[in-house]
C-alpha cells in the first residue's frame, strides 16, 4: 500500500515538474528577441524569400495603395519592390475596420506614408496566374499596418 501511495506522489510530482518546466519555456521564449517577428525591407528580395512561410514585419514606402475596379482587394504596393514581387492586400470585407482605422479612407492615408505591415508571408495563390508564387501578405486587421511617416502628398 505504501508503496503506491508513494508511486502516486512521485507520478503527481512529474506531471508538476513537468508543467512547471513548459512554463518556464513559454516565459523564457517570450522574451527571447529572436522569437519576435523578423523585420524586412520591402525591397530585400533574398530576405523576403526565404521568409515565406513566417511571421515577418515588413517596412517600406508605400508607392501605391487602391482598391480594385471592383473593390473586392485594396492592393498595396511598396516602392523598389519590382525585384521582391512583394504583394500586400486588404480584402473587401474588411475595409470598413481600415477606413475607420485610417481616416476614413485607409489606401489614401497609406499611399506615399514609410509603413510597417506585420503578418505571415506566403505565396500568393489566387486565381491570376502571372503573380503565382509572389510573396504575399494578407492583411485582416488595421493593426498589421503601422504608419511610421506620414504620407507627404500634399491635401486635396
Amino acid at each position: 500500500m505504501r508503496a503506491q501511495e508513494n508511486d502516486k506522489f512521485s507520478s503527481g510530482r512529474a506531471g508538476g515538474l513537468s508543467l512547471m518546466i513548459l512554463v518556464v519555456c513559454a516565459i523564457v521564449r517570450a522574451q527571447d528577441p529572436t522569437s519576435q517577428p523578423v523585420l524586412i525591407d520591402a525591397s530585400d528580395k533574398s530576405a523576403i524569400t526565404s521568409a515565406i512561410g513566417s511571421d515577418v514585419v515588413i517596412q517600406g514606402v508605400v508607392s501605391s495603395a487602391a482598391w480594385s475596379r471592383t473593390g473586392a482587394v485594396m492592393n498595396i504596393e511598396f516602392t523598389g519592390t519590382d525585384r521582391s514581387g512583394l504583394l500586400a492586400v486588404v480584402f473587401q470585407r474588411n475595409r470598413p475596420a481600415f477606413d475607420e482605422a485610417f481616416v476614413g479612407d485607409a489606401a489614401k492615408t497609406i499611399t506615399g506614408a514609410k509603413v510597417r505591415i506585420k503578418g505571415r508571408l506566403e505565396e500568393y495563390s489566387g486565381p491570376l496566374e502571372s503573380l503565382k508564387g509572389h510573396p504575399q501578405m494578407i492583411l485582416t486587421r488595421p493593426d498589421q499596418i503601422t504608419v511610421m511617416n506620414p504620407t507627404s502628398q500634399p491635401a486635396e
